[in-house]
């Protein structure tokens, strides 16, 4: 049985619908990816982009490799595919097992991606820094920063699965919208397309958002007419219609949070995306 070499940071399952509408028959289905802070992207397929070899794959002492975490995630992928192609895109309401499924793909989403990846590595710099300058102050034998060093290899594999289960349980106990775009303006994605925001902490830089904050949410867009939040909300809940000049807002948000690339289903990119404040009458006011 081959085995899962080039692993997607992103799913294959999810950047298909993505894809350029109006893709020549004669051509295999693309994608528009753009550096983040650039307007003009190119085209490529979705099997072609946001994959590593081995990203998920765990070294054993023996010498073996461990595939088991790309292997459940890509179970998670498949249950996921269906629920999006059967029940979402259609706009039928989640059964509780559904509810668990979308749940379950968000709460991976959150940690799987390269962003994340540097995140957990770098608090584990922080780590192995500190503890090099305990051991040189007390001459010590370099030890402990060694465990953290090779602790460090497989720590952001690992957290993938380990916290899962957890993030799964609280999305569960919060408020699903899928917010639907009009058929002129689409949503776009990223390398990073599940986030949170709390708006009530957007305008400082001591406290970041936390699952637990009563005005915070999680979103992530999952379709050009589609975008998922949860949130402790109580009225938002359900399949919401949004104007335009709220996609355009979650498109500048779904920007700003991505770590090297954003995809969309069309070549334009919108001026507004690329705004640090939102273009808002009030705001400017």
């Amino acid at each position: 049985m081959n085995k899962p070499k080039n692993q997607h940071i992103i799913p294959q399952c999810y950047l298909k619908q993505f894809v350029d509408p109006n893709t020549p028959s004669d051509q295999e289905p693309y994608v528009w990816i753009f550096d983040r802070g650039k307007k003009k992207g190119r085209k490529k397929a979705p099997k072609n982009i946001l994959s590593e070899k081995d990203f998920y794959t765990l070294k054993i002492e023996s010498g073996e490799k461990d595939y088991s975490i790309e292997e459940s995630l890509a179970e998670l992928e498949s249950e996921y595919s269906l629920l999006f192609e059967k029940k979402i895109k259609c706009k039928i309401p989640l059964d509780d097992y559904d509810h668990e499924v979308l749940c379950a793909f968000v709460a991976a989403m959150l940690q799987r991606t390269l962003k994340q990846k540097e995140n957990i590595e770098g608090f584990f710099d922080q780590l192995i820094k500190m503890a090099e300058g305990i051991e040189k102050a007390h001459r010590l034998e370099p030890k402990k920063s060694v465990e953290l060093m090779k602790e460090k290899e497989d720590a952001h594999k690992l957290t993938i699965i380990q916290t899962i289960p957890s993030i799964t349980k609280i999305l569960r106990k919060m408020n699903v919208a899928f917010l639907c775009a009009n058929k002129k303006h689409s949503f776009i994605t990223s390398d990073a397309p599940c986030y949170l925001f709390n708006e009530k902490l957007q305008w400082q830089r001591l406290y970041g958002p936390g699952l637990g904050q009563k005005h915070v949410e999680i979103r992530m867009p999952l379709s050009p007419e589609i975008s998922v939040t949860f949130s402790w909300v109580n009225n938002l809940r359900g399949y919401l219609r949004i104007d335009t000049d709220h996609v355009h807002e979650s498109n500048r948000m779904t920007r700003s949070h991505s770590y090297e690339y954003f995809i969309a289903n069309s070549p334009k990119a919108k001026r507004r995306w690329f705004l640090r404040f939102p273009l808002d009458p009030i705001f400017i006011g």
